[in-house]
């Protein structure tokens, strides 16, 4: 995607272009609206600091961007949100955690959420990414813990929520669930126990490994997911 950023921090411009081009996006940035005017053509999205908002999204809109307009800042975007509106921008993008930025502005500007299906049977992870693909997530499969980890480890591929089988060879679902939680870069994903055990002992799995929460293989998994991602 292309996308316009406007700020006078070069700082600010710097970080969200690093970010954004590890991701496989197109970025143009400038201090000035004007000098953005240029490149509106085709763009998808335009994101602007508080301190301009509204000044350079109007002068844009005029200029022909039809894209999706974020207010980027430091606070969480609960408090970013009534900001964003009042400056006529279509959404907010938190910057922190810094590790999470490209993920958190697909998001922002109406990209599915990924999830990542880590199950030694295939068949089964087939089975689940049917179900929840028909439910408007991005998905992505590991066979195994390894598999997984390379997935997690670059920004593009970063899932939203790792569904997590119990037991797999060589690292179990609750050792690689402790390597998420203990990883301060990984700690927005959302991590779900899913197994076909009983609910008592993967109840008991997940308290004790710091899982978000569980659910049972012969279960409705879709409405858990979408309810609580």
């Amino acid at each position: 995607m292309k996308i316009l950023l406007c700020s006078q921090s070069d700082i600010l411009r710097d970080a969200l272009a690093l970010a954004l081009e590890a991701a496989g996006h197109e970025v143009a940035g400038a201090v000035d609206a004007h000098q953005l005017a240029p490149f509106v053509d085709g763009a998808g999205a335009l994101i602007v600091d508080e301190q301009h908002a509204r000044r350079c999204i109007a002068l844009l809109r005029d200029a022909g961007f039809a894209g999706r307009a974020l207010l980027a800042g430091d606070a969480p975007a609960e408090e970013l949100a009534p900001v964003a509106q009042e400056a006529g921008a279509d959404g907010a993008l938190p910057l922190a955690p810094p590790e999470d930025l490209a993920r958190r502005f697909a998001r922002a500007v109406g990209g599915k959420r990924r999830v990542l299906i880590v199950d030694d049977s295939e068949i089964a992870a087939r089975l689940l990414e049917a179900e929840l693909v028909q439910a408007g997530f991005a998905i992505d499969y590991a066979p195994d813990a390894e598999t997984a980890t390379s997935l997690v480890l670059k920004r593009a591929t970063r899932p939203d929520l790792v569904l997590l089988d119990v037991n797999m060879p060589n690292v179990s679902g609750p050792q690689f669930c402790r390597f998420l939680k203990r990883n301060d870069s990984f700690r927005a994903i959302k991590v779900v126990l899913c197994s076909g055990e009983n609910r008592e002992k993967v109840a008991a799995l997940a308290g004790e490994c710091g899982a978000d929460g569980y659910i049972l293989k012969d279960e409705f998994l879709g409405k858990w997911i979408v309810e609580n991602s």
